[in-house]
């Protein structure tokens, strides 16, 4: 079974002046074709330290894909590190000149010399054309280890083509099966990370799928990975782990893949001709960002300021009968059937780690019934904001499926 990993080059990275979106989609692609993709690493423009990941990952994967530092500059070194790292020399390569002469030609630029730069290629390297561009990529095929070496240009839309059009097409070739990862993605919400390994800890040693956790502010991801020679067989050896899963989270669960939680609740509202209505105070809006825009249609209202609200302009402490007042008055107010009171300090002094944290008070009022809840957090950072509108969604959600609390 073959596996993979990434190398992506530039200081630029390392220093944070842009977000590498090569890797990200290049991973896609191998997900696509069922090759495995182990380690990814990032390496500034030095020679040295280049060809020294690259012999570590030589000897660890089968693929070596690397992106970034094909250009005509000084601090292009990609072709020496691979040729370093390799044991080869540089050779200039006629076609590759005839196409930078051809390029240039036709666009009426000059062609200056340190372009040639880009006609030289590790000797006995295979060309990959570039035909938006004018660095070629290319692949080396190590005889010592046995791995491979693929070099892209760092600019987005030329690696891009390059790997749905030639790379992919080679790496199938050399896998000699074709095969797909498929993902599925369960979202939880109001449970822990630990309470949720110790439930389902035992599928989390299977080899195929594969399930993992991944934790964010108030929520818990599930991803189940499976590796086979269909998307129908994929989502075969998925489907049954899934269901295990429902089994023991089914209170927790919200949704899957693209679901959010505002997604979620707007989809249950258009379900049931309904309305939700909104008013936060700490969270200042955090709750709203957790409904995409196109489903804010299924939201009454939302407020911020408590003067706005008629009938409840003496409901600004942050109490439990206040939020209660506000929820209610909130229903009558905008005539939706559902509304969500969020009410606790913005006192940068309390905030989530902090020693003293503040408590908020959630009221949720439906047709028959209001209920309250206290969340112990309060605060003003955007640590805290998310962790509280996360946690109010989850807990509307889970009353408008009475699910247990």
């Amino acid at each position: 079974m073959m596996n993979a990993e990434i190398i992506t080059t530039g200081t630029e990275l390392l220093l944070g002046e842009i977000i590498d979106t090569n890797a990200p989609f290049i991973a896609r692609q191998l997900r696509a074709i069922g090759l495995n993709l182990y380690y990814k690493t990032t390496v500034g423009d030095n020679r040295e330290r280049l060809a020294y990941a690259l012999r570590q990952a030589l000897e660890r994967s089968d693929v070596v894909i690397v992106t970034g530092g094909l250009g005509p500059t000084v601090d292009d070194i990609t072709r020496e590190a691979v040729a370093d790292a390799t044991g080869r020399e540089l050779e200039l390569r006629p076609e590759i000149v005839d196409h930078l002469k051809d390029f240039f030609g036709r666009r009426g630029r000059s062609f200056t010399d340190n372009n040639l730069r880009q006609a030289y290629l590790p000797r006995g390297s295979r060309m990959i054309p570039n035909p938006i561009g004018t660095a070629p990529g290319f692949i080396v095929e190590d005889v010592s280890t046995g791995g491979v070496i693929i070099t892209m240009p760092g600019v987005p839309r030329e690696m891009e083509r390059m790997m749905t059009e030639q790379v992919i097409p080679y790496l199938q070739e050399k896998m000699g099966e074709r095969l797909v990862i498929v993902t599925r993605i369960i979202h939880t919400a109001g449970i822990g990370e630990s309470a949720i390994d110790n439930m389902i800890g035992h599928l989390m040693t299977r080899a195929n799928p594969t399930v993992g956790l991944a934790a964010h502010l108030g929520q818990v991801d599930i991803r189940l990975a499976a590796r086979a020679g269909s998307l129908a067989e994929a989502r075969a050896l998925i489907a049954p782990v899934e269901a295990e899963i429902r089994g023991q989270l089914a209170p927790w669960i919200f949704g899957v893949d693209d679901d959010t939680l505002g997604s979620v609740i707007a989809r249950w509202m258009r379900e049931h001709d309904a309305k939700l209505a909104i008013f936060e105070t700490n969270t200042r809006g955090a709750i709203l960002t957790k409904f995409p825009e196109e489903d804010r249609d299924a939201l009454a209202g939302h407020f911020v300021d408590i003067s706005a609200l008629s009938g409840c302009e003496t409901c600004a402490d942050f109490t439990e009968t206040n939020a209660v007042a506000v929820a209610n008055a909130l229903r009558t107010m905008t005539g939706a059937q559902y509304a969500l009171a969020l009410m606790g300090s913005d006192d940068p002094a309390l905030g989530f780690w902090a020693e003293e944290r503040g408590q908020t008070w959630l009221a949720f009022a439906m047709p028959h019934t209001t209920f309250a809840k206290k969340l112990n957090a309060a605060g003003a950072d955007d640590f805290t904001r998310n962790w509280l509108a996360t946690n109010a969604l989850a807990y509307v959600y889970r009353r408008l499926l009475d699910q247990p609390l």
